[in-house]
């Protein structure tokens, strides 16, 4: 090996995985590390060092960035990330199932780890494409889930439209991975949106009494709890 290391080389003397060791890259926890075009470059006294400071692989969750450290879903083109980014936050994930969105984050951000439907994912694999663990501190989780299974221009199906499945999915992530803080993005139909839609065409005098699941705002109480 020469002076100059790449990620893969660098890894194998730290014996650790390249998405970790990207993870420290992007986070500045290797002074030396720099980009040219989609590959990082590590000056090999870095890792050397860096060897030193750990005895195995978990230490390198210790490592801190200079950086808080955030992941994003139902990412779009990164609008709200570029935000947070300006604010001080390293987003280390997108994930994004619009075709269109996707290239548009690969051509922005070509080394940001990227993956596709949430729910094709569990959290530890969500943190692995990150290049973290769960033993890793995340600073904030961020997204806007599909908003028209509670939007009141559509059916108001609720969790029980596939859309609103995927808001599950997201809350779910978040309490697994646990993070210090999340951003929830959603339409102000939520508010109100029942568990249970009834149709107004099935409601009156002449129907039975909304059941609790059919009443106004369940949908809000189910997150909450």
């Amino acid at each position: 090996m020469g002076t100059i290391l790449t990620v893969g080389e660098a890894a194998v003397l730290l014996e650790v995985s390249p998405q970790k060791l990207r993870a420290l890259c992007r986070g500045g926890g290797i002074p030396s590390a720099r980009q040219s075009g989609k590959i990082w470059l590590i000056d090999r006294d870095d890792i050397v060092e860096l060897k030193k400071l750990l005895k195995d692989e978990d230490r390198m969750s210790k490592i801190e960035t200079t950086n808080p450290i955030a992941l994003s879903f139902f990412s779009g083109a990164m609008g709200l990330d570029l935000g947070l980014e300006k604010a001080g936050f390293k987003t280390l994930l997108a994930c994004e199932i619009d075709k269109s969105a996707r290239k548009t984050i690969k051509m922005n951000k070509p080394d940001m780890a990227l993956i596709g439907d949430i729910r094709d994912y569990s959290s530890k694999q969500i943190l692995e494409h990150a290049g973290l663990t769960f033993n890793d501190e995340v600073d904030l989780i961020m997204g806007g889930p599909p908003c028209q299974a509670f939007s009141t221009a559509g059916k108001r199906l609720g969790f029980e439209d596939e859309r609103g499945n995927v808001f599950l999915k997201y809350l779910e992530t978040i309490f697994e991975i646990r993070p210090k803080y999340f951003i929830i993005e959603n339409v102000r139909g939520l508010l109100s949106a029942p568990l249970q839609h009834r149709p107004h065409s099935q409601r009156g005098d002449d129907f039975p009494p909304l059941k609790n699941e059919e009443q106004s705002g369940g949908v809000l109480s189910y997150i909450y709890r």
